[in-house]
C-alpha cells in the first residue's frame, strides 16, 4: 500500500493517502487487541485490564518488532494482549472465544469500512465538480474507509494463520494445550513467523511468485473484500 501511494503524482494525495494507511492501521489493530482483552473480561479474565491494556492509547499496544516489520515489509502488529486461561470459567470455550475475538473485530470493521464507502459514493453520485478544499476532502475519507477494509481483512487474514503467537494457534491451543505442534510452537513459532515474512519478502523482489507470503495475504483479503463490494454495489 505504502509503494502504492508513492506511485502517485500528488504530493497531497501521497500525504493524505499516507495518513489514511496509518489511522486505519492503528485503528484496525488497537480494536482487534481491545477486542481480545474485552472478551477475556467478560469470561472471567481481568489481566488486561489490570495491565492497562483495555485502551484505545496506541502506546499501550506498541510492538518494537512489529514496529520494524512495518517499516521493512509494510506490515506489523501489536503488542499481544496479556490472558490467563486460569481465570476463566469455562476453559476450552473462553479461550477460542477470546482467540477469534480479534479477527471477528476486524471483519466486522471492514464490512462497516465498505458500507460507510458505499454511502459516501451514493452521495457523491452525480456530483460533477467541487472545491479543491472539498475534493481532496473526500479523497481522504475515500481512501480512509477503503484502507480501513484492506487493512481490517489483512490483519485477519495474518492472524488466522496457525503460528504462535497468532490468534489461528490460540484456536488449536485453546482445545489441544499440550499437544507437541504448541509446545513447539511455543518455543519457535515467532522466529517461524518472522522468517517467513522476511524470506517470503526477499524472494519476492527476485520474482513476485515467490512472494508465498503476500500472495496468501491477497488472496484471503480479495476473497473476502470483492463479495463485500458487490454487497454494497461499489464498483472502481
Amino acid at each position: 500500500m505504502i509503494r502504492m501511494l508513492l506511485q502517485s503524482g500528488d504530493t497531497i494525495q501521497v500525504i493524505l493517502g499516507f495518513v489514511a494507511v496509518v489511522l486505519a492501521a492503528m485503528g484496525a489493530i488497537i480494536l482487534h487487541e481491545n477486542a481480545h482483552g474485552l472478551v477475556a473480561l467478560w469470561c472471567g479474565d481481568d489481566t488486561a485490564m489490570e495491565e492497562g491494556r483495555i485502551s484505545l492509547n496506541p502506546a499501550r499496544h506498541f510492538d518494537i518488532f512489529g514496529f520494524l516489520m512495518f517499516i521493512v515489509v509494510g506490515f506489523g502488529w501489536a503488542r499481544p494482549v496479556p490472558i490467563d486461561p486460569e481465570n476463566f470459567k469455562h476453559q476450552k470455550l473462553d479461550s477460542f472465544l477470546v482467540a477469534i475475538a480479534g479477527v471477528l473485530t476486524n471483519l466486522i470493521l471492514a464490512f462497516i469500512s465498505i458500507g460507510l464507502l458505499a454511502g459516501l459514493l451514493a452521495i457523491l453520485k452525480g456530483v460533477e465538480s467541487v472545491s479543491t478544499g472539498l475534493y481532496y476532502f473526500i479523497y481522504f475519507v475515500e481512501y480512509l474507509f477503503l484502507y480501513g477494509a484492506v487493512i481490517n481483512l489483512t490483519l485477519l487474514a495474518f492472524n488466522i494463520l496457525p503460528i504462535f503467537p497468532l490468534d489461528g494457534f490460540r484456536v488449536i491451543e485453546a482445545f489441544v494445550p499440550n499437544s507437541k505442534f504448541c509446545q513447539f510452537m511455543r518455543r519457535y513459532g515467532t522466529f517461524i513467523l518472522l522468517g517467513f515474512i522476511i524470506l517470503s519478502t526477499i524472494l519476492g523482489y527476485i520474482t513476485p511468485y515467490a512472494d508465498v507470503f503476500s500472495l496468501y495475504i491477497r488472496a484471503v483479503v480479495n476473497g473476502i473484500l470483492n463479495p463485500m463490494l458487490k454487497v454494497f454495489g461499489v464498483v472502481f
